[in-house]
C-alpha cells in the first residue's frame, strides 16, 4: 500500500500536472489590427507581431474556430515587422497543443531561448485546411527539451491559431497511470 501510495503522490506532484504555464484562447474582442501583445502576461506569455482578430458584424473571419469569439493572426509588413514570436516565460516541456487553419502550408518551431534564439527544438508543417479559413484542425508540436518561444513567422497570413496550450509530459502521465495501476492492483488483492 505505501508503494502504491508513495507513486500515485509522485505522479500528482509531477510539473506536468501543476497549473499549465500556458493556455491561451483569444477570447475577446479584439479591436481590427491589435495587437495581442502582453494581453495574457498575467500567465507569463507574450506575443511579438501576432494580431488578435474577432468576428463582428460586418465580417465573420473565422466562423468554426474552436473558441468562437476571437483567434491569434500574423500579418507581417516585411519591412518593420519580419517575424513573429510566442514567448513562454516559465518555459514549456515537451509540447504545444494548438488548433489552425490555413490557406496555404505554414510552420511554426519551438526554441530553448526567447524571441527564436538559443537551439532549435523542434519543428511543424502545417497544411492548407480550405481557403475560407473555414476548417479547423488541432495538432500538436511535440520536441525534446524546455521551449521558452515558438516562431511563428511561417504562419504569417496563411494561417490562424486558437486554443493554444502545453501538452503534458508523455513521462509524467505514465507515472501518474503507474500509480493509479498500483492502487486498482492493490485494492483487487485487500
Amino acid at each position: 500500500m505505501k508503494l502504491a501510495t508513495l507513486a500515485l503522490a509522485l505522479g500528482l506532484a509531477s510539473p506536468a500536472f501543476a497549473a499549465a504555464p500556458l493556455s491561451v484562447d483569444f477570447e475577446k474582442t479584439w479591436e481590427f489590427g491589435e495587437e495581442v501583445a502582453d494581453t495574457y502576461a498575467a500567465q507569463g506569455v507574450s506575443f511579438t507581431n501576432v494580431l488578435g482578430l474577432s468576428n463582428d458584424a460586418d465580417f465573420t473571419y473565422f466562423s468554426s474556430a474552436p473558441s468562437p469569439m476571437g483567434v491569434a493572426f500574423v500579418q507581417l509588413d516585411g519591412v518593420t515587422n519580419t517575424a513573429a514570436y510566442l514567448n513562454v516565460a516559465a518555459g514549456v516541456t515537451g509540447g504545444l497543443s494548438f488548433h489552425f487553419a490555413g490557406i496555404d502550408t505554414a510552420t511554426i518551431k519551438a526554441y530553448s531561448g526567447a524571441n527564436g534564439s538559443g537551439s532549435l527544438l523542434g519543428t511543424i508543417n502545417l497544411g492548407a485546411t480550405g481557403a475560407d479559413f473555414g476548417t479547423w484542425n488541432k495538432t500538436a508540436l511535440y520536441f525534446s527539451g524546455t521551449a521558452l518561444s515558438f516562431d511563428l513567422t511561417g504562419t504569417a497570413g496563411v494561417a490562424a491559431l486558437d486554443n493554444i496550450s502545453a501538452v503534458p509530459e508523455p513521462s509524467s502521465v505514465a507515472l501518474l497511470l503507474a500509480g493509479g495501476a498500483l492502487l486498482l492492483a492493490r485494492r483487487r488483492r485487500g
